[in-house]
């Protein structure tokens, strides 16, 4: 093991504040309007966690997006092979890159502590021996804090989740005790860890057969070596270059399981690999769940083994991968050396959906399933450890949401003392969710009828009590008791929620509670014991909260002038900086923002967040672009798309910074519609929006353009249908043809055979986000309307489409249709195809770059030099 030799660097004392960028004179001479080098350079602290005694934290901190890292693996923004871990003491202030990846273009990402806090655990892309620069897989690291040694656990590779869009491989690994586990994340909401911590010496990890490469770095660059085995094949001319797949009785069933996992339990003081089963595994949909008993011995598997075969009746139930996914439902004693016992389910659970919770004494476990493909409930069931039984609970209750329950506040089944179960469920007809007492020989009773609004979720506290908050109330409910007992409480400010319930301090047991208001989130402990509330610690209402103890908070605030990350004693509400990035921000003039109120078409009241022009001065009405999606709500000024930490060609400033008004309207649809005509509604939002910007004087009515991607490149290519009154268009990434986006198969699915039809979601978009509601083939008619390529007749905006070639949610046709459309009418249009590139637009820097030149030029040459004004009259 090589040990890593890095001096400790004294950066800053414990309660030191984080530096303000001065306001000298000195400091505005040097300020500059932001360029896309300042975004390429912005970087995220994605994550951050405490040591098990509070004395670290270890930080995952981004590096820019420059020359001599590796890119095309994901988006830039979000890659973890640019990541790096700090190493950071909240007693002193000491830091340290743990890391240093940067030399070798490597990262490292997703810590996990050891019980004991001696080890750190993460993964990482580092090259060793003779692997190229950058990395060739995704491997499993350890640092002790005690020698100070950084070393690879072994050589397989980890099966690791893909990030955004439609994610490969899945995982959601549990550690369950006395109080509930949550699932062992790497990015909220985007990626979980392939490892969790047994003990203090043993980690249980998903890894790959040999010879198989990490969904990170393979969703992107499979396409490439598929190619480039076809040409090999074909100038050989020796083999078949075909790839198959087949529906219905050609349906392809021996390849659905031909992707397996290998889970492993690895001890970490040895190096010692122990194989303990293989898995199927599924890429495309539903996650490999992963249940580690109280015991630390018995593991519940829930494992997908393919898409749920269509019947030709039916329709998708959610917009939610795991309702699609066929699995297989297991258990494993980890300790006996058996394979997995996976069990024959009945009927009325024939597709399992979540595993919930492990009973406190592991000799049960409860899940969810259903009987049929286009059901949209499920039912409680519980499995008998000992017996290998399945059982149906309370067969009259439909138990949970859609919702796949990750962590243990979101979860609709809470098991109690005695075997009794909490659960979270609605009888056939009532719309109203209550939470049931479910035990042996009692008929379900409610415990929440009283209540005037049942909780939703609940926080375990301990061993015995589980609590949420509704309004200025205080709901705790006793696992031994049985019983809610309801309080009211004294907040400094409006309605708060739990943020997180914190370990015991002998005190009695406590959550961290939050509030908001226009002063920012207002947080306070709550002891459950005495019914006292700390002082209040107030951190920006941007600030995002990242771990949190009985004693202390950590939170990161991306401020204009840069991006903080930050640690606090609760008791006192001392405050100290624990890192500082983006610093080069505080040079940034950034434009100011407003926001305005005005009425829809059909009289809704709405928001349209506007970011003025770099140099605004009132009075005089400048070019503008809006930048519209179909469906998005403006809710305040510091709404997510006008967030100046934005990505790439995402960030809006960009284009303030070039003299633009740019605003983003609200573009209300009917959510959950059955049905829905969708592109005649996208101008409800968007035109009243650009009249009153226009009545303020903010806007020149002739000098107009707009701007979307995905749903919001659709929305440009509908809307210059309907409307003469855009006068440049830029759509990236849009569908103009429903039917067509609807049955396209994803080009990154290249390489999985027999499966390959099975990856793109497209279907299940077209029906749930869109709203259609049903598939063309039954109404074409409905699909021919809400289509923009139906009415590229009457589009006569000059535009430019941009299109990537593996866009997994509509293909570069959906582009290439419009355009040749326009072409052929002798209409002014412009396409750009970017080879390699993702449905985001964002796989290299050289492309964001040069997408955010083309799309200014675009406006640059129709909105400020009055191209062809008399051309476009109002319609």
């Amino acid at each position: 093991m090589a040990k890593i030799a890095v001096s400790w660097i004294i950066t800053l004392v414990a309660g030191l504040m984080c530096a303000v960028p001065a306001s000298s004179e000195t400091s505005v001479l040097r300020q500059h309007s932001l360029a896309i080098d300042d975004v390429l350079d912005t970087v995220a602290i994605e994550r951050a966690v405490y040591s098990p005694d509070g004395a670290w934290v270890a930080a995952v901190v981004q590096r820019p997006a420059r020359s001599g890292e590796v890119y095309g693996r994901t988006a830039y923004e979000i890659d973890p092979s640019r990541n790096d871990i700090w190493l950071i003491s909240t007693r002193t202030g000491e830091r340290r890159n743990l890391t240093e990846g940067q030399s070798t273009a490597s990262g490292f990402w997703c810590p996990a502590w050891s019980p004991d806090g001696k080890r750190l655990a993460m993964l990482s892309t580092k090259p060793e021996g003779a692997e190229p620069r950058g990395g060739d897989n995704v491997r499993l690291y350890i640092w002790d804090i005690t020698t100070e040694e950084m070393s690879r656990l072994g050589q397989q590779a980890l099966m690791t989740q893909t990030r955004m869009g439609s994610p490969l491989h899945t995982l959601d690994m549990r550690s369950m005790g006395v109080a509930g586990g949550s699932t062992q994340v790497c990015l909220e909401d985007d990626e979980n860890a392939p490892f969790i911590w047994i003990d203090n010496n043993n980690l249980l990890a998903v890894t790959l057969p040999e010879g198989e490469v990490s969904a990170l770095l393979d969703q992107y660059n499979r396409p490439f070596d598929q190619a480039a085995a076809t040409q090999r094949a074909l100038k050989r001319g020796e083999i078949p270059t075909v790839s198959a797949m087949g529906a219905g009785d050609e349906r392809m069933i021996d390849q659905r399981g031909s992707k397996a996992a290998v889970l492993q339990r690895l001890r970490v003081d040895t190096g010692e690999a122990r194989k303990l089963a293989y898995l199927p595994a599924y890429p495309f949909n539903g996650s490999l769940t992963l249940s580690l008993a109280p015991d630390r011995r018995h593991l519940a598997i829930l494992a997908p083994i393919g898409a749920i075969p269509p019947t030709g009746t039916g329709y998708f139930p959610y917009n939610a991968t795991e309702w699609v996914a066929e699995k297989r439902l297991g258990i494993l004693d980890m300790l006996s050396g058996s394979a997995v016992h996976w069990f024959t389910l009945p009927e009325a659970t024939r597709y399992p959906l979540d595993i919930l919770d492990w009973s406190p004494d592991a000799r049960a476990f409860a899940f969810r399933g259903r009987a049929n493909f286009d059901d949209k409930d499920a039912r409680l069931f519980v499995v008998d450890v000992h017996a290998r039984r399945t059982r149906l609970v309370a067969q009259e209750l439909l138990v949970g949401t859609a919702h796949i329950a990750k962590f243990p506040h979101e979860r609709p089944a809470h098991w109690l003392r005695g075997g009794a179960l909490l659960v979270l469920g609605k009888r056939a007809s009532p719309d109203r969710m209550d939470w049931w007492l479910i035990d042996k020989g009692i008929a379900p009773r409610n415990l929440s009828a009283d209540l005037k609004k049942p909780p939703s979720d609940f926080q375990p506290l301990g061993s015995d009590a589980l609590a949420t908050l509704s309004g200025s109330q205080i709901i705790r409910f006793s696992l031994s008791r049985k019983k809610f007992t309801t309080y009211a409480m004294s907040m400094e400010s409006g309605e708060a929620s739990i943020q997180r319930p914190l370990a015991s301090d002998g005190r009695g047991e406590s959550i961290l509670i939050g509030s908001l208001d226009a002063a920012g989130q207002h947080m306070q402990i709550l002891n459950l014991t005495t019914g006292q509330l700390s002082r209040s610690l107030t951190i920006p209402a941007r600030a995002t909260l990242l771990d949190a103890r009985a004693d202390r908070m950590l939170w990161r605030d991306p401020e204009r002038s840069g991006l903080t990350l930050l640690d606090a004693d609760l008791s006192s509400g001392a405050q100290q900086c624990l890192l500082e990035r983006n610093s080069h921000l505080g040079s940034v003039a950034w434009s100011d923002q407003i926001l305005i109120d005005y009425k829809s078409i059909d009289g809704r009241s709405l928001k349209a967040n506007v970011i003025l022009p770099f140099g605004y001065v009132k009075g005089h009405a400048y070019p503008t672009i809006m930048w519209v999606y179909g469906g998005y709500v403006v809710r305040g000024k510091d709404d997510y798309f006008s967030d100046p930490y934005m990505a790439g060609l995402y960030n809006l400033h960009l284009y303030a910074a070039r003299g633009y008004a740019v605003v983003i309207p609200s573009m209300p649809l009917a959510r959950n519609a059955e049905k829905q005509d969708v592109y005649g509604a996208l101008p409800n939002g968007v035109l009243p929006a650009l009249d009153r910007l226009v009545a303020l004087g903010i806007t020149d009515p002739k000098r107009v353009g707009v701007m979307g991607q995905s749903f919001g490149g659709y929305s440009v290519y509908a809307l210059i249908a309907q409307t003469n009154r855009f006068k440049a268009a830029v759509a990236l990434a849009g569908i103009t043809d429903m039917a067509g986006t609807y049955s396209q198969l994803d080009p990154l699915a290249r390489g999985y055979p027999g499966i390959e039809h099975e990856m793109s979601a497209n279907a299940v978009i077209t029906e749930h986000v869109f709203g259609l509601g049903v598939p063309p083939y039954e109404d074409p008619d409905l699909y021919r309307r809400n289509s923009p390529i139906a009415y590229v007749k009457d589009a006569d905006t000059p535009l430019l489409a941009i299109h990537g070639e593996f866009d997994m949610r509509g293909s570069p046709a959906q582009a290439e249709e419009f355009f040749y459309s326009l072409y052929r009418q002798g209409k002014t249009a412009k396409l750009l195809r970017y080879w390699g590139e993702s449905h985001g637009l964002s796989q290299s820097p050289a492309n964001v770059r040069n997408i955010v030149d083309e799309s200014i030029g675009w406006f640059d040459r129709y909105l400020k030099s009055n191209y062809k004004d008399n051309k476009h009259t109002a319609k």
